[in-house]
């Protein structure tokens, strides 16, 4: 079974989270690394056998929308567009797609420290990974030779990380109804 990231004995202090800075990796830079030949790798926390973690999106993990990622989705939208990823753009030909619906890519930056081993700057993306919300290390790399793993300790934050960021509502209101 599984362990809510929160729990998780080597995951990071949410406190400690608050001085990471995220944000969407602009669709240019995107295009412009592709173009130069480089390939996104990732390595999928959520399905990583020696971390077992998953990343519940409600405050209880036990309630009923506590796996649905499609509230996940809805937050991200409200927070950052629709994926910046042009293979995830609206009216594109899904055919291809298996595991996935949707793809952010994000940077995360953070100040040096002492007490850990996070580097400064790192690639990371949230999805949906077989209809459970999930986030994945990203790196650019010349080819993908399936071979990348990411540091533990970092995983372990980047899934922290994602889930934070889809947690907690974001207030909109329409017409006197919240959303």
């Amino acid at each position: 079974m599984s362990i809510d990231i929160r729990k998780h004995p080597d995951a990071p202090d949410p406190e400690s989270l608050q001085d990471v800075t995220v944000e969407p990796v602009p669709p240019e830079e995107i295009a412009d690394r592709r173009e130069g030949g480089r390939v996104l790798v990732e390595d999928n926390v959520r399905e990583r056998d020696d971390l077992d973690v998953i990343a519940y999106l409600s405050p209880e993990p036990d309630g009923d929308d506590a796996v649905d990622v499609g509230t996940g989705l809805y937050r991200l939208i409200q927070l950052f567009g629709t994926p910046q990823l042009s293979e995830y753009h609206a009216g594109e030909d899904i055919s291809w797609r298996t595991d996935e619906t949707f793809k952010y890519l994000f940077r995360a930056r953070r100040e040096a420290s002492e007490d850990d081993d996070l580097p400064e700057e790192w690639l990371f993306t949230v999805h949906d990974s077989h209809v459970r919300y999930a986030a994945s290390v990203a790196e650019w790399h010349e080819d993908d030779d399936g071979t990348f793993v990411a540091d533990d300790q970092v995983a372990l934050t980047t899934y922290a990380l994602a889930q934070q960021m889809a947690l907690e509502p974001v207030m909109a209101v329409y017409e006197d109804t919240p959303y």
